[in-house]
């Protein structure tokens, strides 16, 4: 025979059913194969087989998802006796340097699963496992390393979390605060009187009239609000634009406690309003509430004569 393939190992999968399974490269003895089951992580050589045509065939199938490995192992030997001046029978030579090629392929094979070093390496063999080993735990202990650092960011990824919450939090309240502070034309009047002058001249005149249509309410376009901010219920009055509301009593006894702020139909905050007659008709108290358009707003308690009219700032 010849050997014609450098291969000396196959690998099946079991699928519980199959028993029998190619041997793709030649064998000199039946005891010349080892047969290897891996399954669940547990390594075991099967015996339980028979050679039949050149096929490998189990007594029971592989179970399913077992891998199996057939490979050729030649004994180290060399048992042929040659005399001098009797007949070489070729069969018998040619047996014997198949069985050396195959001793070859065998070491070739186990060769290829061995850990090597370049062929510059003057590591010696006395210290290249100990290397290995120390290399390994190395390695074992960056992990171990990674895991911890691993736990301690989950820890901050959890306090941060915490204070994003406790931010969202804050804006909402700092929200709140902004809706419940008043905005009255001599405040207006003050904060362009002293923040503007900062650097003004950075400004086009046109410029300059945007700033302060930003926060001036424009008179011209008033809208009576009355029936629809001071209700019982539902959500009130929704602004189409940003701007000012005008609360105050007509009368000696015009009564408005609380304002209800709304977002998406939900309350974010009260506001209580206090508006008591004074005792002359027609000079009841005045409150200017800022109204943003992102809101949506309901006056409750109001009695006998209280008017409401909004705004529109200029710029809006």
């Amino acid at each position: 025979m010849t050997v014609s393939t450098t291969t000396n190992k196959v690998f099946y999968t079991g699928n519980g059913v199959a028993t029998s399974f190619a041997i793709p490269f030649p064998f000199l003895e039946e005891t010349y194969l080892k047969v290897y089951q891996l399954l669940n992580s547990v390594q075991t050589e099967r015996t339980d087989w028979t050679i039949s045509n050149g096929n490998l065939i189990f007594t029971t199938a592989p179970e399913n998802g077992a891998q199996i490995a057939i490979m050729r192992k030649v004994p180290l030997t060399q048992e042929t006796d040659y005399r001098e001046n009797e007949v070489l029978p070729a069969e018998t030579l040619e047996r014997n340097f198949d069985k050396l090629t195959m001793l070859v392929q065998q070491l070739k094979e186990q060769a290829d699963r061995a850990v090597t070093m370049d062929i510059f390496d003057n590591t010696d063999a006395a210290n290249l496992i100990p290397s290995i080993r120390q290399a390994v735990s190395d390695c074992a202990a960056a992990v171990e390393t990674t895991r911890d650092n691993i736990a301690t960011s989950a820890g901050h990824v959890e306090t941060a979390s915490q204070k994003a919450q406790n931010a969202a939090t804050s804006a909402t309240n700092a929200a709140t605060s902004e809706l419940n502070a008043a905005a009255s034309e001599e405040n207006v009047s003050t904060m362009l009187g002293v923040k503007a002058n900062v650097d003004a001249d950075n400004f086009s005149a046109d410029g300059k009239k945007a700033v302060v249509g930003l926060c001036v309410p424009n008179y011209g376009a008033g809208t009576n609000v009355a029936s629809s901010v001071i209700a019982t219920s539902g959500t009130g009055y929704k602004p189409t634009k940003d701007g000012v509301l005008f609360l105050f009593g007509t009368s000696l006894n015009g009564y408005a406690n609380t304002l209800y702020v709304y977002k998406n139909g939900t309350q974010v905050s009260v506001q209580t309003i206090g508006i008591n007659g004074n005792g002359g008709a027609s000079q009841g108290d005045l409150r200017v509430i800022p109204l943003n358009k992102e809101y949506s707003y309901r006056a409750q308690g109001f009695y006998n004569s209280t008017a409401a009219y909004f705004y529109p700032y200029m710029g809006a």
